[in-house]
């Protein structure tokens, strides 16, 4: 296999904010990608070291370089601290084939374009959702940083850009953001990794619920219903929703469970907020879950549900994977989500965002109808990497595909 470069080529350099050890939407995607990559051609990574941990699993990266920066964070976004780190980013970024950054990072996405751009190396935005900083409960605050950086980071990063990647073409038309840039627009799904969740081959009958026992689920038993969520427990995500939609749910369903996978900042807010609804034994937070058990806890669940609120995220992954695991799942009508996530009535549903009783009634209909045994459908990474290698190859003329 040839990857159409010179002899000792200089390497896509793939820009992440966050670590490999921190387990993020962004970072699953990213270094995915990434180890994909490095299957065609030279591939090495910088990050930082903000949220670097050593109890979580890292996500699979192989033999690909990694350079850490140090880093703080702003407004709970991270930042590359220091003048030597800054001259390591720069160096590394003029001496590439081609930069892929992912973003929001804040202040960096503007710098390594411009970097790129006066050293003639295209650079290849990967837009994951807007930022909004969250200001300390300060809203006035929060509204001037993130004008602050829409005006001073993201917008001369895609004005510099050779091209930038949204998963849906009805988040970039949404994006007050993107929106601005749709000429450079390109637009690449995302997948999922079948044999990290344990899927079967596309085409084949969808699976029963499986019934894991305790080990996964605590307390658990065969007659309950069981509604999942995994994801970070931030604001974004909805989950304080689903837990104002249960006790509707269950009044329709006396036997629901809401399994909650997932550690955040808002874990003992949500987990008050269950007490005083009267929830404490039909909402059991599980905490953080690891990869090889996602599969199986995705194909426990009748329903798996992510009601997000706002284009902080644009497509729940979450709903995706568990969809290819032949789960239904329920989700939030944002700009884009209907390209990726279904919308049917029978393998999922999405709402209006926020909106209790109406998820309350996508959870009733979902529970009450039989569950789905047509084929499974499902996009690879593989699938995602090829598009992104293809684009590139454009950019470059030297970056070739698998």
């Amino acid at each position: 296999m040839t990857s159409g470069l010179s002899a000792a080529p200089p390497p896509v350099t793939i820009v992440v904010p966050l670590p490999p050890s921190y387990r993020g939407g962004t970072e699953e995607y990213a270094y995915r990608l990434a180890a994909r990559f490095a299957r065609a051609v030279p591939v090495r990574i910088v990050t930082t070291t903000v949220r670097a941990t050593t109890g979580t699993p890292s996500v699979e990266i192989g033999t690909i370089p990694v350079t850490a920066l140090p880093g703080r964070e702003l407004f709970e976004r991270p930042v590359v601290w220091g003048l030597h780190a800054r001259r390591t980013l720069r160096r590394l970024v003029e001496t590439s084939a081609l930069v892929q950054l992912h973003m929001p990072f804040p202040f960096i996405e503007r710098r390594v374009t411009s970097w790129a751009r006066s050293a003639g190396i295209p650079v290849v935005l990967t837009y994951h959702m807007d930022a909004d900083a969250g200001g300390g409960g300060h809203p006035r605050l929060a509204e001037w940083v993130t004008r602050a950086y829409r005006s001073f980071s993201a917008e001369p990063a895609l004005a510099a850009c050779g091209a930038v990647v949204s998963n849906s073409a009805g988040y970039a038309r949404a994006s007050p953001v993107l929106s601005r840039h749709l000429s450079k627009v390109k637009v690449i799904a995302k997948g999922v990794a079948p044999e990290r969740l344990g899927i079967a081959p596309e085409g084949s009958p969808r699976p029963p619920r499986l019934d894991p026992g305790t080990a996964l689920l605590p307390g658990s038993t065969n007659q309950e219903r069981r509604i999942v969520f995994v994801g970070r427990l931030v604001p974004y995500k909805g989950l304080d929703v689903l837990l104002d939609a249960m006790p509707a749910i269950r009044s329709g369903e006396p036997e629901v469970v809401l399994y909650v996978a997932g550690k955040g900042p808002m874990r003992e807010a949500l987990e008050r907020r269950s007490s005083q609804l009267g929830l404490s034994s039909s909402v059991r937070f599980l905490g953080f879950v690891p990869d090889e058990r996602l599969g199986d806890l995705y194909r426990s669940a009748d329903v798996v549900a992510c009601p997000s609120l706002n284009l902080m995220e644009s497509t729940a992954t979450t709903l995706e994977e568990a969809a290819a695991c032949g789960t239904p799942v329920l989700g939030s009508a944002l700009p884009g989500a209907d390209e990726s996530i279904p919308h049917d009535g029978v393998h999922g549903i999405l709402v209006p965002p926020g909106d209790a009783t109406k998820l309350a009634e996508a959870a009733g209909a979902l529970l009450g109808a039989p569950r789905p045994t047509d084929p499974l459908r499902y996009r690879t990474w593989d699938d995602t990497a090829a598009e992104y290698l293809t684009l590139f190859r454009g950019l470059t003329g030297a970056v070739a595909p698998p």
